[in-house]
């Protein structure tokens, strides 16, 4: 009993009152009043966002993941690290997606297609088939005559027979076919013969990768004019 009292005592605390000293009220103009409703930082009235089709539609799809993961793995804390998990989720999807139309894009590049039409195609040949498609070849044998680089006028030779053969349609050229693809092509007709003795010279000279002399260009120069001449009188 008498600890409590004791206790009383200690936690009673004694109140003194100015009694001497004139109080005043707060009081306030109505300019300043004014300046206070119309300042953003003393609105702390709370908004809600005007109902429209895109927030709908947001909750929609809130609604429907949130459903997808309770019936996934049931009920989860939204504060656990499955929670975060799946709070982060739909943004990394989004983020993906991003990245990958991106880089089909790029991929793709529609627009050089657009802007550069078939001439952006020739940036894609093999050296091979720019010759054969867009070069006169046969100033190319004659530089590479006067350069004395016989070796390359035999590759220059071998080509114009392939452009000859394939503007005939005797042939049906794409960059990646083999020689003896085009042999095969011939197998049937009077040009056969003459081709794979080309072949079997040109495939000797270029890929031999020795010197040629002009005599040995000479040699082979009459066996590709030959071939050449054949080709022509198709009809």
């Amino acid at each position: 009993m008498y600890g409590q009292e004791n206790s009383k005592q200690k936690t009673e605390q004694l109140v003194i009152y100015d009694r001497d000293g004139e109080v005043l009220p707060f009081e306030l103009d109505k300019n300043s009043l004014e300046d206070y409703k119309n300042d953003d930082a003393y609105d702390y009235r709370e908004y809600e966002e005007q109902a429209n089709w895109w927030t709908n539609f947001k909750n929609w799809l809130g609604r429907l993941w949130d459903d997808f993961w309770q019936w996934l793995v049931g009920d989860y804390d939204p504060g656990s690290f499955l929670g975060i998990v799946i709070r982060i989720l739909p943004y990394l999807l989004i983020a993906s997606v991003i990245i990958f139309l991106v880089w089909l894009f790029i991929k793709l590049n529609p627009g050089s297609r657009i802007l550069g039409g078939q001439k952006s195609a020739q940036v894609f040949f093999t050296e091979e088939e720019e010759i054969i498609k867009t070069k006169n070849i046969k100033e190319l044998i004659e530089k590479a005559v006067q350069n004395n680089d016989y070796r390359l006028a035999v590759r220059y030779y071998y080509l114009l027979v392939l452009q000859s053969l394939s503007e005939k349609q005797l042939i049906d050229y794409e960059f990646d076919k083999t020689n003896s693809d085009y042999i095969k092509e011939l197998k049937k007709t009077d040009l056969s013969q003459g081709f794979q003795k080309a072949t079997t010279l040109y495939d000797y000279i270029w890929y031999g990768n020795f010197d040629v002399t002009q005599e040995n260009f000479n040699k082979a120069q009459h066996t590709f004019k030959d071939l050449e001449r054949l080709v022509s009188e198709q009809l």
